[in-house]
């Protein structure tokens, strides 16, 4: 099982704008690209599903039409994704951790302003500058490939997590945009599993990530 403080890098690099930009997303798309055509190759041999796969391409299709593609939209599934997150935070703990780090994550959060739902919209705001600095610079999402990659990551995250599933899906079929921002929530997602079984470890993991490591 991966430290505290390996958790906590994962949470930061998957929100670090600095570190997208083009090449960032040139690099992303390299690493993308089989991805995409291994999951077009599922898509065409599991028969098991097809009816249900044509299903979610005319959600996903009825998505695209409506123009999904904005800070909104992006800001509303990276949102829903990490409230859970937010909502676990010891905020007496940390502060007295992030109170002693000079420099940090938590200052440009400014930290001593925010509690609870704030500090949830001030990671979300992170991710969503995050994801329209990089991964967005070369999506092109069609109803082929990028939707077998969308229908079966929504599936698998209601196997995963089927409390976030709903509630994407609840919001407008939003869980088929999740794959979308996978790389950004799932550390927080994984985070949030350590909660669950270990809440010191968690408190060690907010730790690390409002003190920037």
């Amino acid at each position: 099982m991966d430290s505290a403080k390996e958790i906590a890098k994962e949470m930061l690099d998957a929100i670090d704008v600095d570190s997208s930009g083009f090449w960032g997303a040139f690099g992303k798309g390299l690493v993308s690209f089989p991805v995409t055509l291994t999951y077009l190759g599922y898509d065409f041999i599991d028969t098991d599903h097809r009816r249900e796969n044509q299903d979610d391409k005319f959600r996903l299709a009825k998505l695209i039409k409506q123009g999904v593609f904005n800070h909104e939209v992006i800001g509303k599934v990276i949102r829903v994704s990490l409230n859970d997150f937010a909502s676990r935070i010891n905020m007496e703990k940390i502060e007295t951790v992030v109170k002693k780090i000079s420099g940090s994550l938590a200052g440009k959060f400014a930290f001593t302003e925010l509690t609870g739902v704030r500090l949830g919209e001030a990671i979300t705001s992170k991710g969503v500058a995050a994801f329209f600095s990089g991964s967005l610079a070369g999506l092109v999402l069609t109803i082929g490939a990028e939707a077998s990659r969308a229908i079966y990551t929504s599936r698998y995250l209601q196997e995963r997590n089927p409390a976030l599933h709903e509630k994407l899906q609840s919001l407008g079929d939003l869980d088929l945009l999740y794959y979308l921002v996978e790389d950004i929530v799932r550390p927080f997602e994984n985070a949030c599993i350590i909660g669950d079984s270990n809440p010191q470890k968690f408190d060690e993991v907010c730790a690390y990530f409002f003190g920037g490591l």
